[in-house]
């Protein structure tokens, strides 16, 4: 069931060439610090720190139940260099090992008392847990790709719980594929399945139309638990820099979708289970 939203679509065209998409301008703090990331987590030195698959519960991410090592000079250098692109004060006490596990394990509590320790807002501090902990996701969604079960049916990330970003329409099949915001993984869903509570009833589901631009994007909407999801189409796989930019380039989208009712989750599909090394 389509639905034809007016008020979706001022952006037009969802950007291709992530370099050239026109973003507002108000996200260009945070764009900077993205970009640090993002060149940060092309480093192959990240790998070292993948965890080794673990026995698990049906449905939990592969990262569930694993241990981090985090003892390189690699992770502190980097919530440093975020720290100070935004002139946070005491970036430099910073746990960068108890940042990333708070990141990855959602633990709103353990960032709100680093925060706290830091003396900025806690707002502040989740935007720098999720940037510091996006190397390491990155390189385990690389990693340990192939481990990812063929039958994977939910729609939390495999590899971290988190929920996709937006869905991939991909290929001239028309492969439908999740993307996770936090690791970039990657994943298939059937096209008529809720990623966020599995509703698989077509009258349920349905989507809104980005005006002026169906063939391109569009905004996938559940009646039963009323959540949406935005989807873009694409001949091949969004690389990590230009999914991001996607995100970013579509809050009118986003904001569109919230005026008529739909809501992403508040919590993650599963929060993993993670041990840091002593």
């Amino acid at each position: 069931m389509s639905r034809t939203a007016p008020g979706i679509g001022t952006p037009g065209r969802l950007p291709a060439p992530a370099r050239d998409a026109p973003l507002d301008p108000a996200w260009q703090p945070w764009i900077h610090l993205l970009e640090l990331t993002l060149v940060e987590a092309n480093d192959a030195s990240w790998v070292d720190m993948v965890p080794a698959p673990v026995a698990r519960p049906e449905g939990a991410p592969l990262l569930h139940g694993t241990t981090l090592r985090l003892d390189t000079p690699r992770a502190p250098a980097h919530v440093r260099r975020l720290g100070d692109a935004i002139g946070l004060p005491g970036a430099h006490d910073i746990d960068a090992s108890e940042l990333i596990l708070a990141a990855i394990t959602r633990d709103d509590g353990a960032i709100t008392r680093i925060a706290a320790r830091a003396g900025v807002a806690a707002d502040t501090m989740a935007v720098i847990a999720q940037l510091a902990a996006k190397p390491l996701l990155h390189a385990c969604a690389r990693a340990l790709a192939t481990h990812v079960p063929i039958a994977w049916m939910h729609g939390w990330c495999p590899m971290c719980g988190a929920w996709p970003a937006l869905a991939e329409m991909r290929g001239i099949e028309r492969d439908r594929r999740l993307r996770c915001g936090c690791c970039a993984a990657d994943w298939s869903l059937p096209v008529l399945r809720c990623a966020f509570c599995g509703e698989a009833d077509h009258h349920r589901l349905g989507f809104l139309l980005i005006e002026g631009d169906a063939q391109h994007g569009r905004v996938e909407t559940c009646d039963s638990c009323h959540g949406y999801l935005k989807t873009v189409m694409t001949l091949s796989t969004l690389q990590p820099h230009v999914l991001a930019r996607h995100d970013l380039a579509s809050v009118a989208i986003d904001l569109a979708a919230q005026d008529r009712g739909y809501a992403r989750p508040s919590r993650p599909g599963w929060s993993p289970d993670i041990r840091l090394a002593n």
